[in-house]
């Protein structure tokens, strides 16, 4: 056997051993993409309205609009961990199925301690889930 096959032989085994090293996986949803999202479901019930969304920047803080207020938070947590600082939102009125959902909504927010991305859906976990998906709210 000549000298360069046999380097060649060599090389292409340690490429073969490398592709077999272990690696650690990622944390299923821990890249949260940043942008504009819309409710579609809070806890087992459907949103079909689709009046509430959410932006999640760059820096992971939040901000969106209920359907009848802005609100905005810090996010402190790394994916997959997720904690709002407390809520800011304008004080406008808001009754009847609006403001059910308008309270359930924030108060979900407020309580959720985890958030994951798969499959373009994403949820923000806690006492009551909220899933939305990439988009902007109806007006």
């Amino acid at each position: 056997m000549t000298r360069i096959p046999m380097i060649a032989v060599a090389t292409a085994a340690l490429f073969g051993l490398a592709a077999c090293e272990p690696t650690t996986p990622p944390t299923p949803g821990a890249n949260i993409p940043a942008g504009p999202y819309v409710l579609v479901g809070i806890g087992a019930d459907t949103v079909p309205q689709r009046n509430v969304d959410l932006t999640i920047a760059a820096d992971g803080s939040i901000s969106g609009r209920a359907p009848c207020n802005h609100y905005s938070a810090s996010q402190t947590a790394e994916p997959p961990a997720f904690a709002v600082g407390p809520l800011t939102t304008t004080r406008m009125a808001c009754s009847g199925n609006a403001g059910r959902l308008e309270s359930r909504y924030l108060q979900a927010l407020s309580a959720a301690n985890g958030i994951t991305y798969e499959g373009g859906v994403l949820t923000i976990k806690g006492p009551t889930y909220l899933t939305f998906e990439p988009g902007y709210r109806k007006e």
